[in-house]
């Protein structure tokens, strides 16, 4: 596990210094001209054109590292993991992924209700790292301020709906059509009942023309409400592991489930639509690194 979890960091360490030095003009883009220009261009580094790629990656490790640097009875050297976070947290920054900044706010939050204390130690020591880091470069800052304010703040029409609560307007401004594509796909379910039970068959978005960036509205229209008991049923069963002897791993796994599950509502990343990318895989790779402590047994 310690050699996996070492081999984690490394790459992700080396996929932020990638987005770094591009953001620097160091490295050159990395994706064909096509990825360009569907993408805007946007610095993603070696993870794929689609920001969310770069995004979910960098989420899924940095929450991750967390779990692994706040159970004590690992013994995974803490200035690595520390510097996996620091670097996660800033190629997150620079993804320009709402859907992961979403994701990482909804375990921030459950992080905070469930384990107050550990949360406001972790604060303390990135909030160190990230002074540090300030130190030597505070460009780096203004390069996420950025990206953040282009991809967010820039996005909203009225910046009094926050303050207001307006859901539904701002899910309309930062949404990228997803909205649109929800209503089409409910829609769709309504005049095509039949689909509902079993699916149209996997993979087949093809047949409304868009998958529905939403992966409940997906597994509907491809496998059913059959299917889509069996994949939320998974999901929902990291909830039900008991974590008696390493208590901060339980609280992170499952606040990661949680905060990719709400996730799920605008994208489709646990799922095939990304195999070349991984995110499923990763997912996977993380939770298994978070849970498998459970099964080791003191000589």
């Amino acid at each position: 596990m310690r050699q996996l979890a070492y081999l984690h960091i490394i790459m992700v360490v080396i996929a932020a210094l990638v987005v770094l030095f591009q953001h620097f003009g160091i490295v050159p883009y990395l994706w064909s001209e096509l990825d360009r220009k569907a993408y805007g261009g946007f610095l993603s580094g070696i993870l794929g054109p689609n920001k969310i790629v770069l995004g979910m990656v960098m989420y899924i490790s940095l929450v991750t590292f967390i779990g692994l640097f706040l159970q004590k009875e690992l013994r995974i050297n803490k200035l690595m993991l520390l510097a996996g976070i620091l670097f996660a947290m800033i190629a997150l920054g620079l993804s320009g992924s709402r859907t992961s900044y979403v994701g990482l706010l909804v375990f921030l939050g459950y992080f905070f209700i469930r384990s107050t204390g550990k949360f406001i130690y972790m604060s303390v020591i990135l909030g160190i790292g990230m002074m540090v880091i300030s130190m030597y470069n505070t460009e780096i800052f203004t390069l996420i301020e950025n990206v953040v304010n282009g991809r967010v703040f820039s996005k909203i029409s009225d910046p009094t709906l926050i303050a207001q609560g307006n859901v539904d307007q701002l899910y309309e401004d930062l949404g990228s059509g997803r909205k649109n594509l929800s209503l089409m796909y409910i829609d769709y379910l309504l005049t095509h009942v039949y689909v509902v039970p079993f699916g149209s068959g996997f993979n087949n978005f093809i047949l409304i023309g868009n998958s529905a960036h939403n992966i409940y509205l997906t597994l509907i229209n491809e496998v059913g409400l059959v299917g889509l008991y069996f994949y939320v049923r998974w999901l929902l069963s990291y909830f039900a592991l008991d974590f008696k002897r390493f208590k901060q791993l339980g609280i992170v796994l499952k606040g990661l489930v949680l905060a990719t599950m709400v996730t799920l509502l605008f994208g489709e990343q646990l799922y095939v639509y990304r195999p070349v990318f991984a995110i499923l895989g990763l997912f996977l790779f993380a939770t298994a690194i978070l849970l498998s402590p459970r099964y080791y047994i003191k000589s």
